[in-house]
């Protein structure tokens, strides 16, 4: 009978204890639901393992040439870049040897050019650059040297516009 009397005891208190009760059991209830909902989600955005194939085996030396996962300099430029074929230019500044030299435009926008030159130039400098196939009548445009950097047997000069010019002559540079 001892269990009986317990069993009475316990629902007098909950009949009188009905609000707390109430509350408790509704915490219970949406602390599960959002415990339940959260794993599921968590569960949604576990990566997918791979499968791992001969062929999809990367060599050392490519895999350095990724690139990387977070958007990269080039990604936040504020001018726009195109693309094309190299593009032969005459480049001229007082510390060459001779003055001029050749070069290529390989990337382009509206904002500078990087050109691929035999010779190196400190950030900071200035240059003239004009493409060999521009008109008589289109002169230099002035650059500056923003980064160098020496890939292989050539320099990749990273520059900018002194002054953006006319769409024609950013033309000329493919």
């Amino acid at each position: 009978m001892a269990l009986v009397d317990s069993f009475d005891d316990v629902k007098n208190w909950l009949s009188a204890n009905l609000p707390v009760v109430v509350g408790i059991g509704v915490t219970v209830v949406l602390l599960t639901v959002f415990g339940v909902s959260s794993w599921l989600r968590r569960r949604r955005q576990l990566p997918v393992p791979l499968v791992r194939s001969s062929s999809s085996v990367i060599a050392p030396e490519k895999a350095l040439n990724w690139e990387p996962l977070e958007p990269s300099y080039a990604d936040r430029r504020s001018s726009v870049r195109r693309e094309g074929a190299p593009v032969r230019v005459v480049v001229a500044s007082s510390a060459f040897r001779n003055g001029v030299c050749d070069g290529y435009v390989v990337d382009r926008s509206t904002g500078g050019l990087k050109i691929a030159a035999p010779v190196g130039v400190a950030p900071g400098g200035t240059l003239q650059v004009r493409a060999v196939d521009a008109p008589d009548t289109v002169g230099f445009v002035t650059v500056i040297v923003r980064s160098c950097r020496k890939n292989h047997d050539y320099y990749e000069l990273g520059c900018e516009f002194e002054k953006t010019p006319p769409w024609n002559v950013l033309l000329l540079f493919g």
